[in-house]
């Protein structure tokens, strides 16, 4: 089977993918913590902020209404990075798959080529 420049290109790039993931998935935990840490201390700050009297009520309820979506958001986020990174823990099993396959096929053109 012969492959097109476009789709060499593409399998390099699931190579590429495949050798890059044991960091990516550091660095996708990394970012996890950190948007946890970072948020989680803008949601301790909202919430000291609503029983506090620097604020009149409605001022915190307006800095509640700003900044909770952000923080629920910024949470989900968070989740699917480490949802990513669990997932994908020892590497995604259809591109190793598909990558054996392709070496496997190349070595067999291989060995037919040097036969006949």
């Amino acid at each position: 089977m012969q492959f097109t420049p476009q789709e060499l290109k593409l399998i390099e790039r699931l190579r590429k993918q495949e050798r890059r993931w044991p960091r990516t998935r550091w660095v996708l935990l990394g970012m996890a913590a950190f948007i946890l840490a970072a948020y989680g201390y803008i949601a301790h700050m909202l919430f000291s902020i609503l029983g506090s009297d620097t604020f009149s009520p409605a001022d915190s309820a307006l800095l509640f209404a700003l900044f909770w979506p952000k923080v629920i958001l910024m949470a989900g986020l968070a989740g699917v990075f480490i949802g990513f990174a669990i997932r994908d823990w020892r590497g995604n099993v259809h591109r190793m798959l598909l990558l054996r396959l392709l070496d496997a096929q190349r070595k067999e053109t291989e060995k037919d080529e040097h036969v006949g």
